[in-house]
């Protein structure tokens, strides 16, 4: 199986280990970043239209030599059964911000590739963090996650993408275990939030639920030096979390 993010950092830190948990479980996936940082869907566009290398290009994790990219270089790579696409973070709660671009970048794509469409569900905030609508010191969380999820409904509909990957969803729950302990800056995933991350889209694109992740252990791609590992007894506490927020997402994914 072959994914390509059309993304930005929110992509990276949400593919990091998908590749690693796969093989953990004898699966086959390869995942792969268009990536900019901060990206929103009408640069995306932009750049599909001009043609611009502005690109890195992550394979499994980790950065490739295929820098600087355009979007073609990245979409003829290989040949790909799935493509994500998702807002930048701070406009996700926000509809509007989609279109027309997401669906015009998709009729380009389609010229390229037959793969099936998805939309990667971001995450709120941290609290600690601030956002020019949800506030700071604290932020309303609460409410940036339900226009998250608002929004993705709303675009999925328009833009007539029926799946939605819930990461959003799986690191609401997993604050109500953890407390507000998932982003190592207030919004990007520390290695807890990128471990819970891989193992929802692992599941979420195996369609397996069941899967035994005693011979995982993220490895080799944090962002620091310093940052502790994920626990083996965590690593089973965000396999369930992952579980619920897929059965949490119902009607938006590829198995139902």
């Amino acid at each position: 199986m072959k994914i390509l993010c059309v993304g930005n950092s929110f992509a990276v830190d949400a593919s990091t280990y998908v590749h690693q948990i796969a093989q953990a479980i004898d699966e086959d996936i390869d995942i792969h970043v268009l990536y900019i940082p901060g990206c929103p869907i009408d640069l995306h566009y932009k750049n599909y239209l001009s043609k611009e290398k502005a690109y890195e290009f992550y394979v499994n994790g980790a950065k490739t030599p295929l820098m600087w990219c355009d979007i073609f270089e990245g979409l003829t790579y290989t040949k790909y059964d799935y493509i994500t696409f998702q807002q930048r973070s701070g406009d996700s709660g926000d509809v509007s911000t989609f279109f027309p671009e997401l669906t015009l970048l998709m009729e380009g794509i389609r010229k390229y590739s037959d793969a099936t469409y998805l939309l990667h569900k971001t995450w709120s905030y941290a609290k600690t963090f601030s956002h020019d609508k949800y506030g700071s010191n604290p932020m309303d969380q609460n409410a940036m996650d339900i226009d998250i999820k608002d929004a993705y409904i709303k675009a999925s509909k328009r833009s007539e993408i029926k799946y939605i990957i819930p990461s959003g969803e799986a690191v609401r729950l997993a604050r109500l275990v953890f407390g507000d302990e998932l982003n190592r800056d207030g919004y990007h995933l520390n290695e807890r939030g990128r471990t819970l991350a891989g193992i929802l889209w692992v599941m979420y694109f195996t369609g397996r639920t069941d899967i035994d992740l005693k011979n995982f252990s993220p490895s080799g791609y944090t962002y620091d030096d310093v940052t502790p590992p994920v626990e083996k007894k965590e690593i089973e506490k965000l396999k369930e979390i992952a579980i619920e927020a897929l059965e949490n997402n119902k009607g938006y994914n590829i198995y139902d």
